[in-house]
């Protein structure tokens, strides 16, 4: 297995590019917490109903007293983004980051009922390195919207030329497409929440050993947001932290979300994206911002 690693864009892609933080090992613990918004009703009658709102995903990520003073100055400046709204990815075993988007689903032979051979876009975030799926490797998959469900299924085999997945089973959910499906230890994009802002997300013990607890969660709009924008060979413009700054390509927040805010703007004379376009919205529409206006004008007058 590999080492732990997160990758987030700090700034706009004219500085820096993408940032990877390795955790030098695999990370302590790392515990998974899907739910779903719900409201029920029981009329008069004792008739139940339930009303399925949003679902989600929480994700904590620990990492236990390690020593790299260095490592931990990187989670420290990483909180920074963080509490601005920055998304990131997060992968348990950096050599299993597989995402993409199931556009086909049908049976094999063997299934004439449910569907065990998926076939998917260009995988997402191709950037970060090679996918590692193999088999016996443990898929999730979920589906987005009103409908959404979640699943777990084991690959059986993958042809990578032919983008087809083939898990030991059938999916017992006929997910409505585009569906995900990834490594179930590789995140795509995760944001972390307003709640979880009370506390840093490093402490340390006399600054000799360091840990590092927090929880993010998973938005799923979010994660719809990036399909459709690969390339064929996956990657999405993100410009690598190595490459000559050129002000061209997407920040990995413009990929899940649009701009976090004008600030980007302000400091690299552009959205991100290489547009010049001053009142972009995290959606893309081309509006402006209320609440970034009502600021903009406070400081201008006061």
């Amino acid at each position: 297995m590999a080492n732990s690693k997160l990758y987030f864009t700090p700034a706009g892609t004219s500085y820096g590019g993408l940032d990877a933080i390795d955790f030098g090992e695999t990370v302590s613990d790392m515990q998974i917490t899907p739910y779903r918004v719900v409201s029920d009703g029981v009329s008069i009658g004792g008739r139940f109903s339930r009303t399925a709102r949003r679902s989600g995903m929480r994700v904590r990520i620990v990492l236990e007293r390690f020593t790299d003073f260095r490592l931990a100055e990187k989670f420290y400046s990483l909180q920074s983004h963080l509490e601005a709204g920055g998304g990131f990815s997060f992968a348990v075993d950096s050599a299993k980051q597989f995402a993409a988007f199931v556009e086909s689903a049908g049976p094999s032979a063997g299934f004439s009922l449910r569907y065990d051979v998926f076939t998917h876009a260009p995988r997402i975030l191709a950037e970060y390195g090679a996918h590692g799926l193999a088999a016996d490797d443990v898929l999730h998959m979920e589906s987005f919207g009103s409908g959404a469900r979640r699943e777990e299924l084991q690959c059986s085999a993958y042809t990578s030329a032919a983008s087809k997945i083939q898990t030991k089973t059938g999916a017992i959910y006929d997910h409505a497409l585009p569906s995900m499906v990834r490594h179930r230890d590789f995140f795509p994009f995760l944001i972390w929440p307003q709640d979880q802002m009370g506390s840093p997300i490093i402490t340390h013990d006399h600054r000799i050993a360091w840990t590092v607890d927090f929880t993010a969660e998973v938005y799923p709009a979010h994660l719809l947001a990036m399909y459709n924008k690969q390339s064929p060979d996956g990657k999405s413009g993100i410009p690598d932290t190595e490459a000559a700054p050129q002000g061209s390509g997407i920040t990995l927040d413009q990929l899940a979300v649009g701009p976090l805010s004008r600030y980007a703007e302000s400091v690299y004379g552009d959205s991100g994206d290489g547009s010049s376009s001053s009142d972009s919205l995290a959606e893309g529409t081309g509006d402006s911002d209320p609440l970034t206006d009502m600021v903009d004008k406070l400081e201008k007058y006061f």
